[in-house]
């Protein structure tokens, strides 16, 4: 992730990358040379500490957004932060304090909103009855790291929060209650959840249903597939999101992207909200909601009772 938004961000003339942080200084030293950094160090307090510095990206390890994000907030550095915001509701919520106290401007990288199909299907549904969205992915190995309780929390907690962001984006109302069943299906030496269905009911009284693991990706609609309907006209988002089909309740329209999008977008907005001192479209609020959304679906999972949404 670290080099996907360095090699974005070599091409938007209004950034300059200062320096390049990885725990191997080896590789940070590469990225430097690669993408035209001044300096690699192994040491993220150098960076933070580098008055140069006006903003830093996180792409580590998910257990160290918290701290690294809290101390970047310290020294006055805006941050852009790769999915999911935190691993815990305390560490996200002492994230928000510290952008909350130091007046930083944080975004959390969810990049599946910007994809042209996406702004089509909310264009062509903007409030939808009833959402079912499915990111469920090929069996992730034991030993990723991101499969890690600690480091990564599962497929679940790591990926679901960009399912869980993209259905509040096209429902565009505040989630208030969620249900789920499921558990550990297919990695029984980890404690983690592998695989959940959740039930989502909004303020607006809209229902979303969302499946997320990885027991197995569909060759039909590829990994992401999130169909919205509003009594009439239907949206199916698939194909990696590249393709859209939308339909009116009599005529059919097909819409397929050549590529993906979303990082140089969403690397864009950042660094324009920072010239411009506004907000970013996606702030530490959505990072969250959509990490509130699936640990309450967890709690949802130990009691047997639906649980409620307060974010």
């Amino acid at each position: 992730m670290g080099e996907i938004h360095a090699r974005c961000l070599s091409s938007i003339e209004q950034a300059h990358i200062r320096a390049f942080c990885d725990a191997d200084e080896g590789r940070a030293q590469s990225l430097c040379t690669k993408y035209g950094g001044e300096y690699a160090t192994s040491d993220p307090e150098k960076v933070l500490r580098d008055d140069a510095v006006d903003a830093v990206y996180i792409c580590t390890y998910h257990d160290t957004h918290s701290t690294l994000a809290i101390r970047a907030a310290e020294e006055h550095k805006h941050v852009m932060i790769e999915k999911p915001l935190a691993l815990t509701l305390e560490e996200c919520y002492a994230i928000g304090n510290a952008v909350a106290k130091h007046g930083i401007t944080l975004m959390t990288g969810f990049k599946m909103r910007y994809y042209p199909s996406v702004a089509r299907a909310k264009e062509f549904i903007p409030s939808p009855l009833v959402t079912i969205a499915q990111m469920m992915d090929g069996h992730w190995p034991d030993d990723f790291w991101a499969n890690d309780p600690r480091k990564g929390g599962g497929n679940v907690l790591s990926q679901g929060c960009h399912t869980m962001d993209l259905v509040c984006h096209l429902n565009g109302s505040r989630p208030i209650r969620i249900y789920a069943e499921g558990g550990n299906f297919t990695h029984k030496g980890l404690g983690i959840v592998d695989n959940i269905v959740a039930t989502i009911q909004f303020e607006n009284g809209a229902v979303a249903s969302v499946a997320q693991g990885d027991s197995g990706q569909t060759p039909f609609v590829s990994k992401f597939s999130f169909q919205i309907t509003d009594g009439k006209k239907t949206a199916h988002l698939r194909n990696r999101l590249k393709t859209v089909t939308l339909f009116d309740g009599e005529q059919t329209n097909e819409i397929n992207d050549p590529e993906e999008y979303g990082f140089p977008e969403e690397n864009k907005d950042f660094i324009r909200s920072l010239i411009d001192g506004v907000p970013p479209p996606i702030t530490h609020i959505d990072g969250l909601r959509a990490t509130h959304l699936i640990l309450k679906a967890f709690e949802a999972l130990k009691s047997g009772l639906p649980q409620a949404l307060t974010i």
